[in-house]
C-alpha cells in the first residue's frame, strides 16, 4: 500500500476537505428509493435551498462543475439560439465552446486577461443581437483569477430584455455573494470541490420555474441533464439515476458546516483571508495579476517577479514547505501563481502559505519581506477571530 502524505492542498480546487467531511463519506450504501436516502436529500435540499437564498429547486448531478454547467447550456440552449458570454479568462472561453458546440451560437464579449467585460458592453451586444436567448457568465474565471463584479447588473438586464441568465458560479459559490433570487438567475451552477469543501464530483444546480418549464416544452438533447426529470423525482427526495451516495454524505455535512456559521458569515471569512493574502502578498513587493476592481476572493493570482521558475518555485513550495499551489496556463503559463482560498478560512492555513511563499522566493534569489507580510497578514486576520 503507498503511503500518501497529506499536504496543505492550496489549489484553486479541489481543496482540503475536513476531516468530518471525509468521515462521512464511510457511511454504508444505502437504497437510493428508500426512505433513508429521502431524509438525506431532503436534509441536502432544505440546506442548499438556503444557501443559494431561493424559493426554487436546487438539483444535485453526480457529475463535475464541468458537468453542471453542461447541463445549464443544454438545458436553455438548442439549435440556433444565441447567447451572450462575457469572456475574461479560459473557462468563460471554455462555456462559450459548449454552446457553440450544443449548436447554438456564442456571442462573445472580450476582454483583456486580468479585467472584464463593462455591463454597457454586454447591453450594446444585447442591442446589437436583439434575437439572443441569454446570457451566460462565469462569475469567477480562476485561470486568471477575475470575479465578475457585475453578475448583479447582467441579471437586470436580462429581466429588462427577456432573456434567460445562466451564471457559472462553479469556483466562487458559498465564498462570495451571490443571492440566487434577488440577482434574477435562473440558473446558477456550484461545484463540490470550491468553496463548499467536498470532495469532487457534485454540481449543485439551482433552477427557476421558467427553465423547468422551458425543460418540459422543448425538452434538451440529453437524458443525464434534463432538468424537468430531475425535478420531478425531487419531488419524492430521490435522482432520476444513481446517486454518488457517499459523495451526498458528504456533501450534507459539508453543507451543515456552512450552516450552522451562516453563508454570510462564510463569505465574510472569505474575503478577510483575501484581503490577508493581496496585503501580505504587497507587502513582499509582489504584484497581483488582477485589476483592483475585479479581484477575486477564492483564487488569489499573483504575477512572478522577473527572473522567478514557475515549476522550481512550486517545487520549493511542495518539496520544502508541504504547500501545494498551482501556476498559470495557456497564455499565463509561466506568469503567475495562484492560490486558493477557499472552503476553511483558517489563520492557520493562511499564516504557513505566505510564509512559504516569502522563503520561496528567497531560495530562488527573491529578497522578499516575509516578516512584515506575516504582521500585516497577522492583523488582517483578527477579523475571523469576531463574528
Amino acid at each position: 500500500m503507498v503511503e500518501i502524505k497529506r499536504k496543505n492542498v492550496l489549489l484553486p480546487g479541489p481543496v482540503d476537505v475536513p476531516d468530518d467531511v471525509l468521515l462521512a463519506m464511510s457511511k454504508p450504501i444505502i437504497n437510493h428509493r428508500g426512505a433513508e436516502f429521502h431524509e438525506l436529500m431532503k436534509s441536502i435540499e432544505n440546506k442548499a435551498k438556503a444557501i443559494f437564498k431561493t424559493k426554487y429547486n436546487v438539483l444535485v448531478l453526480s457529475s463535475s462543475g464541468t458537468g453542471g454547467a453542461e447541463s445549464a447550456v443544454m438545458n436553455v440552449i438548442r439549435p440556433g439560439d444565441k447567447a451572450i458570454v462575457p469572456v475574461f479568462g479560459e473557462f468563460s472561453w471554455r462555456l462559450a465552446n459548449q454552446i457553440d458546440q450544443a449548436r447554438g451560437r456564442a456571442i462573445r464579449v472580450n476582454a483583456q486577461l486580468g479585467t472584464a467585460p463593462a455591463v454597457d458592453q454586454i447591453e450594446g451586444a444585447i442591442k446589437e443581437h436583439r434575437d439572443a436567448k441569454a446570457i451566460f457568465l462565469v462569475y469567477n474565471d480562476t485561470s486568471p483569477g477575475t470575479t465578475y463584479r457585475h453578475a448583479k447588473e447582467l441579471g437586470e438586464l436580462a429581466e429588462r430584455y427577456g432573456l434567460y441568465y445562466v451564471i457559472d458560479a462553479i469556483s466562487v459559490f458559498g465564498g462570495d455573494e451571490l443571492p440566487m433570487d434577488d440577482w434574477k438567475a435562473d440558473v446558477v451552477v456550484a461545484g463540490s470541490q470550491k468553496c463548499l469543501m467536498t470532495p469532487p464530483g457534485l454540481a449543485l444546480v439551482g433552477v427557476s420555474d421558467r427553465i423547468v418549464e422551458l425543460a418540459k416544452k422543448d425538452p434538451p438533447y440529453s437524458t443525464y441533464f434534463s432538468y424537468a426529470n430531475y425535478v420531478d423525482f425531487l419531488s419524492k427526495f430521490e435522482t432520476p439515476f444513481t446517486p454518488a451516495i457517499p459523495l451526498f454524505y458528504a456533501l450534507d455535512v459539508a453543507l451543515e458546516r456552512i450552516a450552522k456559521i451562516g453563508i454570510d458569515e462564510n463569505i465574510r471569512r472569505h474575503r478577510v483571508g483575501a484581503s490577508a493574502y493581496y496585503k501580505a502578498f504587497e507587502a513582499m513587493g509582489l504584484e497581483p495579476f488582477v485589476v483592483e476592481q475585479y479581484r477575486s476572493n477564492v483564487v488569489i493570482s499573483i504575477k512572478y517577479p522577473q527572473g522567478v521558475d514557475d515549476m522550481k518555485f512550486r517545487q520549493t513550495m511542495d518539496e520544502e514547505y508541504n504547500t501545494v499551489i498551482t501556476g498559470g496556463f495557456g497564455e499565463l503559463k509561466g506568469k503567475i501563481f495562484r492560490i486558493g482560498n477557499m472552503g476553511v478560512i483558517e489563520k492557520s492555513r493562511i499564516l504557513p502559505t505566505i510564509a512559504a511563499v516569502g522563503f520561496s522566493l528567497r531560495k530562488l534569489g527573491v529578497n522578499a519581506n516575509v516578516e512584515e507580510a506575516i504582521n500585516i497578514a497577522s492583523a488582517e486576520l483578527k477579523q475571523l477571530e469576531v463574528k
